[in-house]
């Protein structure tokens, strides 16, 4: 990498100087643009299968409340033949 004429200081926390530490690099420097460079590089990507997976989440949602309304439908009709069975099974039974 070229020189690097932007000289900073910066106060962070512990919690974020162990992330950092966390970073592929030999120099404190080098983690610190890795870290800022995965976050930029994989931040767009990461956000983009998130929307992706909040998509099918959504889709799968509305196919559930689907096979819901299916389920009721056919647990009405179950319950409407057993009425008609046990109907006709009362006037069987008096004949």
């Amino acid at each position: 990498m070229a020189g690097k004429p932007n000289i900073r200081s910066i106060r962070f926390s512990d919690e974020l100087a162990e992330l950092i530490d966390r970073q592929a690099g030999n120099t404190f420097t080098e983690k610190f643009e890795n870290l800022v460079t995965r976050c930029a590089w994989e931040l767009p990507q990461k956000e983009a299968e998130l929307e992706k997976v909040q998509k099918q989440i959504r889709r799968e949602k509305e196919r559930l409340a689907e096979l819901r309304k299916r389920r009721e439908k056919l647990d009405q009709a179950i319950s409407d033949i057993q009425r008609r069975l046990d109907y006709h099974l009362k006037e069987l039974e008096g004949l």
